[in-house]
Parts: structure tokens; C-alpha cells; sequence
């Protein structure tokens, strides 16, 4: 990322702002009216649509130039509040004002935190020489960790609940649509971090299971005796999620050797 005057000066960049207003909405709605037709309960439209700014802030953080964290949060608001405003006065939902303007918190807060995880994934030079001295030291790229939490929460339910409303598969779809989800993380992770993150990657899969448990377990959606689900899927998070860090090692250093061959 570089250091522009106006990031550096703390301006907006405005024309980030009304791109993720625009592709945050209709990223929003799609996703909303999508999963509604499968799930009739208004938490899991809700919810995918929720992870879908988080997307949007993700995007922009990694796309645009200087540091833009503001920039996804305040179109995360206006986003959020924006999408429940039509899909009440055109699609015949019901929203309350409170429920409106506790999706617009909602909005920014998950707008900041996909900016974050595009900014994490945009590495700087400062932060790539710090995070290799992290990385020959023996320590974890907490980071990493974090953004691959998040990357990995969100592939969980992209391709499971995303891919059963598309598909509408059964079990052995549902199990390799998960399988997919944290592979595809873990690759990220190892592809886009500096230095060797296949650990880091693994601990990111294991924790966005335990995101997920946390989630379901608040709604009654998981009760207490299928805990043994839990625990199987932290092991298959964690092994899924490592192999795929190291997938994302080989295919960073087969690019780098690539373009060194290119320019030679």
C-alpha cells in the first residue's frame, strides 16, 4: 500500500466510500434475497448478508491506496442501513427503527473489520520486514491469525450455507463444501503472508470453528450434546486449514521464482 498525501493526512477517499456503498448494497441484497428463498428464518439471510460487508470492507481495504479502515466502516453504515431501508419499501420486509439503526452500528463495525484484514493482506514494506523478523524469530504472526480467523469464518459460510442454496446438496456436499472452506483459507493465508504462516493458518482454522460453535450455540441452532461435532470439526479445521497453508507456501514461492525467471 502506499502513503498518499490524503491517507497520510487522514482524509477520506471518498470515491471508496460510495464504491462500497454501491457494491455493499448490492452484495448485501443478493445475498439477502438468495438465502432467504432456502432458509425462511430471517437470522441466516441476515447473517450472510452481515459477512457480505465484511467482504465489501475487505475489497476496499486491499484494493485502495493508503491506509482505509474509515472507508469501509462508514459505507459498512450506510450500506446496512440503506439495504434494510429497500428491502422494506421493496420487497415487503419489516424492520423496526431500532432494528435499522443497530444493522447501521453493525455495519460500520464489520466494514472496520473487513478493511482491517484487506489492509493485513495488503502488506507494506515496514510491515514485511517486521513480520519476517517475527517470522526468523520462531514467533506466530498473530495477524495472520486474526485475518485468517476472519477469511476462514467467512469461506465456512459462503461455501456451506452459500453453496446449499445454490446446490442444494446433502451431507457429503455439506462435509466438502466445509472441507473447501478452510483448505481455500489456509492457502490464503500461506499465499499472501510473508515468511512461513502454515501454523498460523491452522490456528486460524480452529479458531474460526470455535467462531462458529459460539454463533450457533448462541441461537440454539447447536445444542449441547452435539459437541462431538464441534470437536471433529476442530480437528478437520485445524489439519484442512494447515494443508492449506502449506499450499499457499508452494504457490507463493513457485510466483516468486516465476517472476524472477521473467525478469532475468
Amino acid at each position: 500500500m502506499s502513503t498518499e498525501a490524503t491517507a497520510s493526512k487522514g482524509g477520506l477517499e471518498w470515491k471508496w466510500i460510495v464504491a462500497g456503498i454501491f457494491a455493499g448494497t448490492a452484495l448485501c441484497l443478493s445475498l439477502y434475497l438468495m438465502i432467504a428463498k432456502t432458509f425462511h428464518i430471517p437470522l441466516i439471510p441476515t447473517y450472510m448478508s452481515l459477512l457480505g460487508l465484511v467482504v465489501m470492507g475487505i475489497i476496499i481495504g486491499y484494493k485502495s491506496e493508503g491506509y482505509t479502515i474509515k472507508e469501509p466502516a462508514i459505507g459498512g453504515f450506510v450500506t446496512l442501513l440503506l439495504t434494510g431501508i429497500i428491502l422494506s419499501t421493496g420487497f415487503g420486509f419489516s424492520f423496526t427503527t431500532m432494528e435499522l439503526g443497530i444493522a447501521a452500528v453493525m455495519g460500520l463495525l464489520l466494514g472496520l473489520v473487513g478493511g482491517w484484514v484487506g489492509e493485513q493482506i495488503q502488506i507494506t514494506p515496514e510491515e514485511l520486514v517486521k513480520e519476517l523478523e517475527d517470522d526468523k524469530k520462531g514467533g506466530l504472526q498473530w495477524g495472520w491469525i486474526i485475518a485468517g480467523t476472519v477469511i476462514a469464518f467467512i469461506f465456512n459460510a459462503f461455501f456451506v450455507i452459500g453453496g446449499f442454496a445454490l446446490l442444494k446438496f446433502g451431507v457429503v456436499g455439506i462435509l466438502l463444501a466445509l472441507s473447501a472452506s478452510f483448505l481455500f483459507a489456509g492457502l490464503l493465508v500461506g499465499y499472501f503472508s510473508p515468511g512461513v504462516t502454515i501454523m498460523e493458518a491452522g490456528i486460524a482454522g480452529v479458531l474460526s470453528v470455535i467462531l462458529n460453535a459460539a454463533f450457533l450455540y448462541s441461537f440454539n441452532l447447536l445444542m449441547a450434546d452435539e459437541s462431538i461435532y464441534v470437536v471433529e470439526e476442530l480437528a478437520a479445521g485445524f489439519v484442512l486449514s494447515l494443508i492449506g497453508g502449506w499450499l499457499g507456501e508452494k504457490l507463493q514461492a513457485f510466483m516468486e521464482n516465476d517472476g524472477k525467471h521473467e525478469k532475468e
